[in-house]
Protein backbone atom coordinates (compact mmCIF):
# COMPACT_ATOMS: atom_id res chain seq x y z
CA UNK A 1 0.00 0.00 0.00
CA UNK A 2 1.88 3.40 -1.10
CA UNK A 3 1.29 6.72 0.21
CA UNK A 4 0.78 10.43 -0.73
CA UNK A 5 2.29 13.20 0.90
CA UNK A 6 -0.58 15.08 3.83
CA UNK A 7 0.19 18.24 2.06
CA UNK A 8 -0.91 16.90 -1.47
CA UNK A 9 -4.70 16.35 0.28
CA UNK A 10 -7.20 19.04 -1.05
CA UNK A 11 -8.62 21.39 1.32
CA UNK A 12 -6.53 20.54 4.80
CA UNK A 13 -7.05 23.24 7.33
CA UNK A 14 -3.98 24.85 8.08
CA UNK A 15 -4.70 24.26 12.00
CA UNK A 16 -4.79 20.39 11.07
CA UNK A 17 -1.20 21.00 9.16
CA UNK A 18 0.19 22.42 11.95
CA UNK A 19 -0.80 20.14 14.15
CA UNK A 20 0.54 17.08 11.93
CA UNK A 21 3.70 18.54 11.43
CA UNK A 22 4.21 18.32 15.55
CA UNK A 23 5.38 21.21 17.84
CA UNK A 24 2.04 23.55 17.76
CA UNK A 25 1.69 24.66 21.33
CA UNK A 26 -2.31 24.45 20.42
CA UNK A 27 -2.12 20.99 21.30
CA UNK A 28 -0.36 19.22 24.55
CA UNK A 29 -0.03 15.68 23.41
CA UNK A 30 1.84 13.83 20.30
CA UNK A 31 -0.77 11.68 18.49
CA UNK A 32 1.44 8.56 19.57
CA UNK A 33 0.26 5.16 20.38
CA UNK A 34 3.10 5.63 23.77
CA UNK A 35 0.88 9.06 24.76
CA UNK A 36 -2.36 6.78 24.32
CA UNK A 37 -0.95 4.32 26.89
CA UNK A 38 0.23 6.46 28.94
CA UNK A 39 -3.41 8.53 28.91
CA UNK A 40 -5.18 4.74 29.35
CA UNK A 41 -3.58 4.02 32.12
CA UNK A 42 -3.62 7.02 34.16
CA UNK A 43 -7.85 6.74 33.49
CA UNK A 44 -7.57 3.49 34.59
CA UNK A 45 -5.40 4.46 38.04
CA UNK A 46 -7.40 7.70 38.65
CA UNK A 47 -10.31 5.38 38.26
CA UNK A 48 -12.06 7.42 35.47
CA UNK A 49 -15.23 5.45 34.75
CA UNK A 50 -18.15 6.36 32.54
CA UNK A 51 -21.68 7.17 34.55
CA UNK A 52 -23.76 5.40 31.63
CA UNK A 53 -25.19 2.04 32.33
CA UNK A 54 -23.60 -0.52 29.40
CA UNK A 55 -28.11 -0.51 27.91
CA UNK A 56 -26.79 3.00 26.95
CA UNK A 57 -24.95 1.64 24.08
CA UNK A 58 -26.00 -0.04 20.76
CA UNK A 59 -24.26 -2.77 20.07
CA UNK A 60 -24.30 -6.26 18.23
CA UNK A 61 -23.48 -9.54 19.53
CA UNK A 62 -22.33 -10.86 22.78
CA UNK A 63 -19.09 -9.71 22.32
CA UNK A 64 -20.37 -6.04 21.69
CA UNK A 65 -22.56 -6.74 25.33
CA UNK A 66 -18.87 -7.62 26.88
CA UNK A 67 -17.06 -4.64 25.59
CA UNK A 68 -20.45 -2.60 26.94
CA UNK A 69 -20.03 -4.25 30.54
CA UNK A 70 -16.29 -3.94 30.83
CA UNK A 71 -15.94 -0.30 29.83
CA UNK A 72 -18.94 0.69 32.20
CA UNK A 73 -17.39 -1.55 35.38
CA UNK A 74 -14.32 0.56 34.96
CA UNK A 75 -12.12 -1.99 33.44
CA UNK A 76 -11.29 -0.87 30.30
CA UNK A 77 -10.70 2.99 28.63
CA UNK A 78 -12.70 4.06 25.43
CA UNK A 79 -11.30 4.94 21.59
CA UNK A 80 -13.85 7.16 20.92
CA UNK A 81 -14.54 8.64 17.12
CA UNK A 82 -17.66 10.02 15.94
CA UNK A 83 -19.85 11.82 12.88
CA UNK A 84 -22.87 13.09 11.70
CA UNK A 85 -25.50 10.19 10.90
CA UNK A 86 -25.04 11.09 7.21
CA UNK A 87 -27.54 9.58 5.04
CA UNK A 88 -26.36 6.00 3.77
CA UNK A 89 -23.79 6.30 6.37
CA UNK A 90 -22.35 9.21 5.09
CA UNK A 91 -18.98 9.87 3.35
CA UNK A 92 -16.37 6.68 3.28
CA UNK A 93 -14.34 8.28 5.88
CA UNK A 94 -17.09 8.08 8.41
CA UNK A 95 -16.86 4.19 8.29
CA UNK A 96 -13.09 4.73 8.21
CA UNK A 97 -13.21 6.90 11.67
CA UNK A 98 -14.96 3.60 13.08
CA UNK A 99 -12.13 1.25 11.72
CA UNK A 100 -9.34 3.53 13.00
CA UNK A 101 -11.22 3.45 16.63
CA UNK A 102 -11.01 -0.23 16.24
CA UNK A 103 -7.74 -1.09 15.16
CA UNK A 104 -6.29 1.46 17.46
CA UNK A 105 -8.70 -0.13 20.34
CA UNK A 106 -7.19 -3.67 19.34
CA UNK A 107 -3.10 -2.26 19.41
CA UNK A 108 -3.71 -0.88 22.75
CA UNK A 109 -4.89 -3.96 24.44
CA UNK A 110 -2.63 -6.29 22.69
CA UNK A 111 0.15 -3.83 24.52
CA UNK A 112 -2.17 -4.26 27.62
CA UNK A 113 -4.42 -1.81 28.29
CA UNK A 114 -8.01 -3.18 27.72
CA UNK A 115 -9.63 -0.65 25.50
CA UNK A 116 -13.19 -0.49 23.75
CA UNK A 117 -14.04 1.54 20.55
CA UNK A 118 -16.99 3.92 20.84
CA UNK A 119 -18.65 5.68 18.01
CA UNK A 120 -20.52 8.84 18.84
CA UNK A 121 -23.30 9.16 16.26
CA UNK A 122 -24.32 13.12 16.25
CA UNK A 123 -28.09 12.58 16.47
CA UNK A 124 -28.58 15.73 18.05
CA UNK A 125 -26.80 18.18 15.43
CA UNK A 126 -29.71 19.73 13.22
CA UNK A 127 -27.62 20.30 10.05
CA UNK A 128 -30.14 18.65 7.59
CA UNK A 129 -28.95 19.98 4.85
CA UNK A 130 -25.62 18.14 5.49
CA UNK A 131 -27.37 14.81 6.85
CA UNK A 132 -29.88 14.29 4.25
CA UNK A 133 -27.52 14.39 0.61
CA UNK A 134 -24.98 11.94 -1.20
CA UNK A 135 -23.57 11.53 -4.59
CA UNK A 136 -22.63 8.95 -6.86
CA UNK A 137 -20.69 8.72 -10.14
CA UNK A 138 -22.53 9.51 -12.73
CA UNK A 139 -21.87 9.25 -16.86
CA UNK A 140 -20.77 12.67 -17.10
CA UNK A 141 -18.67 12.55 -13.57
CA UNK A 142 -20.45 13.61 -10.03
CA UNK A 143 -23.57 13.40 -9.17
CA UNK A 144 -25.38 14.83 -5.70
CA UNK A 145 -28.62 13.80 -4.55
CA UNK A 146 -30.67 15.68 -2.02
CA UNK A 147 -33.41 14.66 0.37
CA UNK A 148 -36.33 17.50 0.68
CA UNK A 149 -35.81 19.68 3.65
CA UNK A 150 -31.89 19.46 3.23
CA UNK A 151 -31.85 22.86 4.27
CA UNK A 152 -30.60 25.05 6.38
CA UNK A 153 -34.18 26.22 8.09
CA UNK A 154 -34.15 22.64 9.98
CA UNK A 155 -33.87 23.34 13.55
CA UNK A 156 -34.78 19.86 14.74
CA UNK A 157 -32.38 17.43 15.66
CA UNK A 158 -31.35 15.36 12.71
CA UNK A 159 -31.44 11.88 14.63
CA UNK A 160 -34.81 11.99 15.68
CA UNK A 161 -36.16 12.98 11.94
CA UNK A 162 -38.13 10.91 9.91
CA UNK A 163 -36.99 9.97 6.49
CA UNK A 164 -38.85 11.43 3.41
CA UNK A 165 -40.10 9.02 0.96
CA UNK A 166 -37.59 10.88 -1.33
CA UNK A 167 -35.08 8.11 -0.20
CA UNK A 168 -36.64 5.44 -2.17
CA UNK A 169 -35.79 7.20 -5.47
CA UNK A 170 -32.48 7.74 -4.34
CA UNK A 171 -32.28 4.11 -3.80
CA UNK A 172 -33.86 2.73 -6.94
CA UNK A 173 -31.35 5.11 -8.48
CA UNK A 174 -28.02 3.18 -7.20
CA UNK A 175 -29.85 0.00 -7.64
CA UNK A 176 -30.17 0.67 -11.55
CA UNK A 177 -26.93 0.93 -11.73
CA UNK A 178 -26.23 -2.71 -9.46
CA UNK A 179 -24.54 -5.41 -11.87
CA UNK A 180 -24.82 -8.98 -10.33
CA UNK A 181 -26.37 -10.69 -7.52
CA UNK A 182 -24.11 -9.35 -5.05
CA UNK A 183 -24.26 -5.63 -5.63
CA UNK A 184 -28.69 -5.57 -6.18
CA UNK A 185 -28.00 -7.74 -2.10
CA UNK A 186 -25.55 -4.92 -1.24
CA UNK A 187 -28.53 -2.03 -2.14
CA UNK A 188 -31.28 -4.42 -0.74
CA UNK A 189 -29.81 -3.94 2.57
CA UNK A 190 -29.28 -0.63 2.90
CA UNK A 191 -32.78 -0.10 1.67
CA UNK A 192 -34.46 -2.25 4.57
CA UNK A 193 -32.53 0.17 6.53
CA UNK A 194 -33.07 3.96 4.95
CA UNK A 195 -36.87 2.84 4.64
CA UNK A 196 -39.15 6.08 4.50
CA UNK A 197 -40.24 6.69 8.18
CA UNK A 198 -37.09 5.41 9.59
CA UNK A 199 -35.67 7.96 11.61
CA UNK A 200 -31.95 9.66 10.34
CA UNK A 201 -30.20 8.21 13.23
CA UNK A 202 -31.83 4.85 13.76
CA UNK A 203 -30.43 4.00 9.85
CA UNK A 204 -27.06 5.53 10.14
CA UNK A 205 -26.29 3.59 13.15
CA UNK A 206 -27.73 0.23 12.18
CA UNK A 207 -26.05 0.95 8.93
CA UNK A 208 -22.49 1.34 10.89
CA UNK A 209 -23.01 -1.93 13.08
CA UNK A 210 -23.87 -3.80 10.01
CA UNK A 211 -20.40 -2.44 8.07
CA UNK A 212 -18.93 -2.93 11.25
CA UNK A 213 -19.45 -6.01 12.12
CA UNK A 214 -20.00 -8.40 15.53
CA UNK A 215 -16.48 -9.59 15.18
CA UNK A 216 -14.51 -6.61 16.26
CA UNK A 217 -17.53 -4.82 17.45
CA UNK A 218 -17.95 -1.40 17.91
CA UNK A 219 -20.48 0.69 20.68
CA UNK A 220 -22.47 3.32 19.69
CA UNK A 221 -23.35 6.56 21.75
CA UNK A 222 -26.31 8.31 20.92
CA UNK A 223 -26.61 11.51 22.34
CA UNK A 224 -30.36 12.31 22.18
CA UNK A 225 -30.27 8.88 25.10
CA UNK A 226 -31.41 10.10 28.36
CA UNK A 227 -28.72 9.46 30.09
CA UNK A 228 -26.45 11.15 27.87
CA UNK A 229 -28.79 14.28 28.44
CA UNK A 230 -28.00 14.27 31.93
CA UNK A 231 -24.32 14.78 32.00
CA UNK A 232 -24.86 17.07 29.38
CA UNK A 233 -27.22 19.05 31.69
CA UNK A 234 -24.28 19.11 34.64
CA UNK A 235 -22.50 20.29 32.39
CA UNK A 236 -24.51 23.21 31.17
CA UNK A 237 -25.28 23.79 35.39
CA UNK A 238 -21.24 23.82 36.13
CA UNK A 239 -20.73 26.37 33.41
CA UNK A 240 -23.28 28.48 34.16
CA UNK A 241 -21.95 28.91 37.48
CA UNK A 242 -18.55 29.16 35.96
CA UNK A 243 -19.95 31.78 32.97
CA UNK A 244 -16.98 34.23 33.38
CA UNK A 245 -14.48 32.13 33.56
CA UNK A 246 -16.02 29.82 30.23
CA UNK A 247 -15.87 33.53 28.69
CA UNK A 248 -12.92 33.92 29.58
CA UNK A 249 -11.25 31.07 28.76
CA UNK A 250 -13.29 30.97 25.01
CA UNK A 251 -11.53 34.50 24.55
CA UNK A 252 -7.90 33.81 25.18
CA UNK A 253 -8.32 30.23 23.31
CA UNK A 254 -9.04 32.41 20.25
CA UNK A 255 -6.59 34.90 20.71
CA UNK A 256 -3.99 32.12 21.38
CA UNK A 257 -4.90 30.59 17.53
CA UNK A 258 -4.45 34.34 16.36
CA UNK A 259 -1.14 34.75 17.64
CA UNK A 260 0.10 31.06 16.60
CA UNK A 261 -0.30 32.86 13.06
CA UNK A 262 -4.17 31.26 12.48
CA UNK A 263 -7.47 32.05 11.90
CA UNK A 264 -9.95 30.67 14.80
CA UNK A 265 -11.95 27.92 13.20
CA UNK A 266 -15.13 29.56 15.45
CA UNK A 267 -15.33 32.98 16.00
CA UNK A 268 -15.64 34.20 19.35
CA UNK A 269 -18.88 36.05 20.58
CA UNK A 270 -19.20 37.17 24.18
CA UNK A 271 -22.64 37.30 23.77
CA UNK A 272 -23.10 33.16 23.20
CA UNK A 273 -22.88 30.65 25.28
CA UNK A 274 -20.82 27.27 24.11
CA UNK A 275 -24.31 25.56 24.05
CA UNK A 276 -27.57 24.66 22.46
CA UNK A 277 -31.08 23.64 24.07
CA UNK A 278 -33.93 21.53 22.72
CA UNK A 279 -37.21 22.95 23.23
CA UNK A 280 -40.56 21.39 21.23
CA UNK A 281 -38.61 19.85 19.50
CA UNK A 282 -35.81 22.72 17.79
CA UNK A 283 -32.17 23.91 18.47
CA UNK A 284 -31.67 26.81 19.76
CA UNK A 285 -28.23 28.65 20.45
CA UNK A 286 -28.07 29.96 23.91
CA UNK A 287 -27.28 33.32 24.30
CA UNK A 288 -25.24 35.13 27.70
CA UNK A 289 -28.11 37.47 28.53
CA UNK A 290 -30.89 34.68 28.01
CA UNK A 291 -28.38 31.84 30.51
CA UNK A 292 -30.87 32.53 33.37
CA UNK A 293 -33.83 31.52 31.82
CA UNK A 294 -32.95 29.01 30.03
CA UNK A 295 -31.71 27.26 33.18
CA UNK A 296 -34.94 27.48 34.54
CA UNK A 297 -36.37 25.29 31.91
CA UNK A 298 -33.90 22.68 31.80
CA UNK A 299 -33.94 22.61 35.08
CA UNK A 300 -38.14 22.27 35.11
CA UNK A 301 -37.08 19.44 32.06
CA UNK A 302 -39.01 22.12 29.52
CA UNK A 303 -35.67 22.00 27.41
CA UNK A 304 -32.99 19.66 27.07
CA UNK A 305 -29.03 20.49 26.98
CA UNK A 306 -27.16 19.85 23.75
CA UNK A 307 -23.61 20.72 23.35
CA UNK A 308 -22.27 22.74 20.16
CA UNK A 309 -18.97 21.92 18.54
CA UNK A 310 -16.39 23.30 21.17
CA UNK A 311 -17.80 21.99 24.43
CA UNK A 312 -19.04 18.66 22.73
CA UNK A 313 -15.76 17.60 23.60
CA UNK A 314 -15.62 17.99 26.66
CA UNK A 315 -19.42 16.44 27.08
CA UNK A 316 -17.83 13.53 25.75
CA UNK A 317 -14.57 13.19 27.83
CA UNK A 318 -17.10 13.41 30.91
CA UNK A 319 -19.26 10.85 29.36
CA UNK A 320 -16.57 8.40 28.58
CA UNK A 321 -13.04 7.55 30.26
CA UNK A 322 -11.47 8.06 26.42
CA UNK A 323 -7.35 7.60 26.14
CA UNK A 324 -7.87 8.52 22.07
CA UNK A 325 -9.82 10.60 20.34
CA UNK A 326 -9.75 9.84 16.85
CA UNK A 327 -10.51 12.94 14.60
CA UNK A 328 -10.85 14.47 11.13
CA UNK A 329 -8.91 17.65 10.13
CA UNK A 330 -11.21 19.82 11.08
CA UNK A 331 -12.20 18.12 14.49
CA UNK A 332 -8.23 19.08 15.34
CA UNK A 333 -8.56 22.11 13.70
CA UNK A 334 -11.65 23.76 16.22
CA UNK A 335 -9.89 21.15 19.34
CA UNK A 336 -7.59 24.04 19.26
CA UNK A 337 -10.34 26.33 21.05
CA UNK A 338 -12.14 23.45 23.08
CA UNK A 339 -9.07 22.16 24.68
CA UNK A 340 -8.38 24.88 27.00
CA UNK A 341 -11.96 23.77 28.43
CA UNK A 342 -11.50 20.63 29.51
CA UNK A 343 -9.34 22.47 32.54
CA UNK A 344 -12.47 24.44 33.60
CA UNK A 345 -14.77 21.39 33.51
CA UNK A 346 -11.95 18.97 35.37
CA UNK A 347 -12.66 16.78 32.59
CA UNK A 348 -9.40 14.40 31.16
CA UNK A 349 -7.73 15.49 27.72
CA UNK A 350 -7.88 12.90 25.48
CA UNK A 351 -4.62 11.85 23.59
CA UNK A 352 -6.29 13.61 19.31
CA UNK A 353 -5.05 10.99 16.44
CA UNK A 354 -5.93 12.14 13.07
CA UNK A 355 -8.09 9.76 11.13
CA UNK A 356 -6.51 7.63 8.67
CA UNK A 357 -6.82 8.99 5.07
CA UNK A 358 -8.04 6.63 2.29
CA UNK A 359 -6.99 6.85 -1.86
CA UNK A 360 -9.25 3.69 -2.45
CA UNK A 361 -9.05 2.62 -6.40
CA UNK A 362 -9.97 -1.10 -8.02
CA UNK A 363 -8.11 -2.55 -10.91
CA UNK A 364 -9.85 -0.72 -13.78
CA UNK A 365 -8.79 2.84 -12.07
CA UNK A 366 -4.99 1.05 -11.44
CA UNK A 367 -5.00 0.75 -15.13
CA UNK A 368 -6.56 3.47 -15.95
CA UNK A 369 -3.54 5.78 -13.94
CA UNK A 370 -1.08 3.68 -15.28
CA UNK A 371 -2.28 4.29 -18.29
CA UNK A 372 -2.48 7.99 -18.45
CA UNK A 373 1.40 7.73 -16.42
CA UNK A 374 -0.18 8.96 -13.33
CA UNK A 375 2.02 8.48 -10.29
CA UNK A 376 0.54 7.63 -6.97
CA UNK A 377 1.61 10.84 -5.42
CA UNK A 378 -0.95 12.76 -8.48
CA UNK A 379 -3.55 10.84 -8.00
CA UNK A 380 -5.10 13.90 -5.73
CA UNK A 381 -3.65 16.54 -7.89
CA UNK A 382 -5.58 16.18 -11.31
CA UNK A 383 -4.04 19.33 -12.81
CA UNK A 384 -0.68 16.82 -13.39
CA UNK A 385 -2.97 14.10 -14.90
CA UNK A 386 -1.48 15.16 -18.90
CA UNK A 387 -0.61 11.30 -18.87
CA UNK A 388 -0.50 10.46 -22.77
CA UNK A 389 -2.03 13.66 -24.44
CA UNK A 390 -0.94 14.58 -27.07
CA UNK A 391 2.09 17.14 -27.83
CA UNK A 392 1.29 20.03 -29.67
CA UNK A 393 4.59 21.60 -30.67
CA UNK A 394 2.24 24.30 -32.89
CA UNK A 395 1.08 25.95 -29.63
CA UNK A 396 4.55 25.55 -28.39
CA UNK A 397 5.81 27.45 -31.22
CA UNK A 398 2.89 29.83 -31.15
CA UNK A 399 4.07 30.46 -27.23
CA UNK A 400 7.32 31.12 -27.90
CA UNK A 401 6.18 33.35 -30.47
CA UNK A 402 4.20 35.75 -27.23
CA UNK A 403 7.30 34.99 -25.52
CA UNK A 404 10.11 36.51 -27.79
CA UNK A 405 7.05 39.73 -29.21
CA UNK A 406 7.05 40.56 -24.98
CA UNK A 407 10.52 40.68 -24.62
CA UNK A 408 11.00 42.68 -28.30
CA UNK A 409 8.25 45.20 -27.34
CA UNK A 410 9.44 45.97 -23.82
CA UNK A 411 12.70 47.07 -25.49
CA UNK A 412 11.31 49.19 -27.59
CA UNK A 413 10.46 51.30 -24.20
CA UNK A 414 13.59 53.89 -23.41
CA UNK A 415 13.63 55.01 -27.17
CA UNK A 416 10.20 55.68 -27.55
CA UNK A 417 10.18 57.85 -24.44
CA UNK A 418 12.81 60.12 -25.98
CA UNK A 419 10.04 60.52 -28.41
CA UNK A 420 7.42 61.47 -26.12
CA UNK A 421 7.36 59.98 -22.72
CA UNK A 422 3.25 59.48 -22.83
CA UNK A 423 3.49 56.23 -25.37
CA UNK A 424 5.36 54.28 -22.95
CA UNK A 425 1.77 53.43 -21.34
CA UNK A 426 0.84 53.11 -24.90
CA UNK A 427 3.34 50.39 -25.58
CA UNK A 428 2.78 48.57 -22.33
CA UNK A 429 -0.79 48.29 -23.44
CA UNK A 430 -0.01 47.02 -26.77
CA UNK A 431 2.40 44.69 -25.37
CA UNK A 432 -0.13 43.40 -23.38
CA UNK A 433 -2.75 43.01 -25.75
CA UNK A 434 -1.02 41.52 -28.48
CA UNK A 435 1.08 39.00 -26.46
CA UNK A 436 -2.73 38.08 -25.10
CA UNK A 437 -4.11 37.83 -28.28
CA UNK A 438 -1.07 35.64 -29.45
CA UNK A 439 -1.14 32.99 -26.12
CA UNK A 440 -4.57 32.61 -26.51
CA UNK A 441 -4.24 31.28 -30.19
CA UNK A 442 -1.59 29.31 -28.74
CA UNK A 443 -4.41 27.88 -25.92
CA UNK A 444 -6.68 27.30 -28.76
CA UNK A 445 -4.33 25.36 -31.21
CA UNK A 446 -3.57 23.26 -27.63
CA UNK A 447 -7.32 22.73 -26.79
CA UNK A 448 -7.93 21.76 -30.53
CA UNK A 449 -5.37 19.01 -30.71
CA UNK A 450 -6.49 17.63 -27.15
CA UNK A 451 -10.08 17.23 -28.20
CA UNK A 452 -8.72 14.91 -31.07
CA UNK A 453 -7.50 12.80 -27.95
CA UNK A 454 -11.18 11.70 -27.15
CA UNK A 455 -9.68 7.95 -25.74
CA UNK A 456 -7.70 10.44 -22.66
CA UNK A 457 -9.78 12.75 -22.14
CA UNK A 458 -12.46 10.17 -21.45
CA UNK A 459 -9.89 8.24 -18.95
CA UNK A 460 -9.73 10.75 -16.97
CA UNK A 461 -12.89 12.36 -16.65
CA UNK A 462 -13.73 8.64 -15.38
CA UNK A 463 -10.94 8.36 -13.29
CA UNK A 464 -11.58 11.75 -11.81
CA UNK A 465 -15.60 10.76 -10.97
CA UNK A 466 -14.27 7.70 -9.14
CA UNK A 467 -11.14 9.13 -7.25
CA UNK A 468 -11.64 13.07 -7.36
CA UNK A 469 -15.33 14.25 -7.73
CA UNK A 470 -15.60 17.33 -7.79
CA UNK A 471 -12.17 17.79 -7.14
CA UNK A 472 -12.51 16.31 -3.74
CA UNK A 473 -11.07 12.94 -2.26
CA UNK A 474 -13.54 10.92 -3.12
CA UNK A 475 -13.63 9.30 0.52
CA UNK A 476 -15.38 12.88 1.41
CA UNK A 477 -17.91 12.80 -0.77
CA UNK A 478 -19.43 8.99 -1.77
CA UNK A 479 -20.92 6.86 0.61
CA UNK A 480 -19.26 3.42 1.38
CA UNK A 481 -22.54 2.07 -0.69
CA UNK A 482 -20.65 3.54 -4.24
CA UNK A 483 -17.77 1.68 -3.61
CA UNK A 484 -19.48 -1.63 -2.56
CA UNK A 485 -21.22 -1.26 -6.16
CA UNK A 486 -17.96 -0.81 -7.65
CA UNK A 487 -15.96 -2.95 -5.94
CA UNK A 488 -17.64 -5.62 -4.34
CA UNK A 489 -18.16 -5.97 -0.49
CA UNK A 490 -14.88 -7.07 0.12
CA UNK A 491 -14.21 -3.48 0.25
CA UNK A 492 -15.24 -3.08 3.87
CA UNK A 493 -12.63 -5.53 4.83
CA UNK A 494 -10.03 -3.62 2.77
CA UNK A 495 -11.16 -0.30 4.51
CA UNK A 496 -10.44 -2.19 8.12
CA UNK A 497 -7.14 -3.48 7.26
CA UNK A 498 -5.87 -0.10 6.02
CA UNK A 499 -7.32 1.47 9.44
CA UNK A 500 -4.99 2.53 12.32
CA UNK A 501 -2.40 4.45 10.10
CA UNK A 502 -3.39 7.82 11.41
CA UNK A 503 -2.45 11.09 9.78
CA UNK A 504 -1.16 9.46 6.59
CA UNK A 505 -2.90 8.95 3.62
CA UNK A 506 -3.53 5.56 1.56
CA UNK A 507 -3.41 4.51 -1.48
CA UNK A 508 -6.12 1.73 -0.96
CA UNK A 509 -5.96 -1.02 -3.82
CA UNK A 510 -8.75 -3.28 -3.00
CA UNK A 511 -8.77 -6.34 -5.04
CA UNK A 512 -11.97 -7.18 -6.74
CA UNK A 513 -13.15 -10.56 -7.86
CA UNK A 514 -12.87 -11.24 -11.65
CA UNK A 515 -16.98 -11.91 -12.03
CA UNK A 516 -17.40 -8.06 -10.14
CA UNK A 517 -15.10 -6.67 -12.20
CA UNK A 518 -16.64 -8.23 -15.43
CA UNK A 519 -20.11 -6.55 -14.48
CA UNK A 520 -19.03 -2.90 -14.53
CA UNK A 521 -16.15 -1.25 -15.08
CA UNK A 522 -15.99 2.62 -13.34
CA UNK A 523 -12.75 3.76 -15.38
CA UNK A 524 -11.30 3.34 -18.83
Amino acid sequence: MSSIPLDRYPGLPPLFLDFARGGSPLYPDPPTMDAALARGRALLDDRRTTPLPARAFRFRGPAGRHAAEELTAGRAIAVLAGHQVGLFGGPLYTLGKAFDAIAIARDLARRGLPAVPVFWALTDDHDLEEVARTARPGPEGLERLVLEGADRSNRAPVGSRPIPDGVTAIVEGFREGARGDEARAIVDDLARRYAPGETYGTAFIDTLLDLTGEEEPILVIDPLGGDVSEVARRLFASGRERRAEVVQTLRLAAENVKKSGREPVVPFKPDLFPFFTIEDGSRRRVEIGDLDRIAGKVGSGEARVSADVLTRPVLKALVLPAAVSVLGPSEIAYHAQSLPLFSVFDAPVPVLVPRTFLVPRGPAERRTAAALDIPDEDLLDPASWRGDATPVPQADRIGEVARRLDVELGSLAPSLEEVDPTLAGALETARRKATYQIEQLGERVRKAAERKDEVAINRRRRLAAMMLPGGEAAERVYPPLVFQLAWGRGVVEALRNAAGNGGSIAVLDVDVPAQVESEKSHAG
